[in-house]
């Protein structure tokens, strides 16, 4: 991030990431009224200034580069929301589900929010009702989705956890894992 440009927050509202548009940042640290930033969509990196500032009180690189406000590169075009591409696995009836393992119930990273949606689809099919399972999407954590799979639903949480290890689950796996 040696020479990376500063915008104004209210002009990254306006307009989004200085390469893409995109309106999901992510950052680790602030101070000062400056935040380095990474895009969530294309990963430009840049910082955010609190309105008011001209430089950033945060230096970076060997040289302590401190970047000046800039106007926005993208002044005038409109920006975007983030959408988490939706990405299937290949030759499989089934979705990419990462879980994290068993609590008070079998939570799982999914690609997509609609991924979760098939996932709890999947489910519903499997029970044979409406299922206590559920999708954990929030709107300012698009890249936190999670299924929450419920042992109401008279699954085998640890036998499912141990299935889907590779990342995938299915069908086929859901009905294996009934008690």
């Amino acid at each position: 991030m040696s020479k990376s440009i500063a915008v104004s927050w209210s002009e990254f509202q306006k307009y989004g990431c200085v390469k893409c548009g995109c309106l999901f940042v992510h950052s680790n640290m602030s101070g000062g009224g400056a935040s380095p930033v990474t895009c969530g969509e294309c990963n430009e990196h840049f910082v955010l200034l609190a309105d008011g500032l001209t430089e950033s009180p945060i230096s970076f690189g060997e040289e302590k580069y401190k970047p000046p406000l800039v106007e926005h590169p993208r002044k005038g075009l409109w920006p975007h929301e983030f959408v988490r591409p939706d990405i299937r696995p290949k030759g499989i009836d089934g979705e990419f589900w990462s879980p994290r393992g068993v609590g008070c119930d079998l939570s799982g990273f999914v690609q997509s929010k609609e991924a979760g949606e098939r996932i709890v689809q999947m489910v519903r099919e499997v029970v044979g009702q409406e299922a206590e399972s559920w999708l954990d999407y929030r709107e300012r954590e698009p890249l936190w989705i999670q299924v929450k799979i419920q042992v109401e639903d008279g699954f085998d949480l640890e036998a499912l956890n141990k299935i889907c290890k590779d990342g995938v689950i299915t069908k086929r796996r859901l009905l294996s894992c009934r008690m």
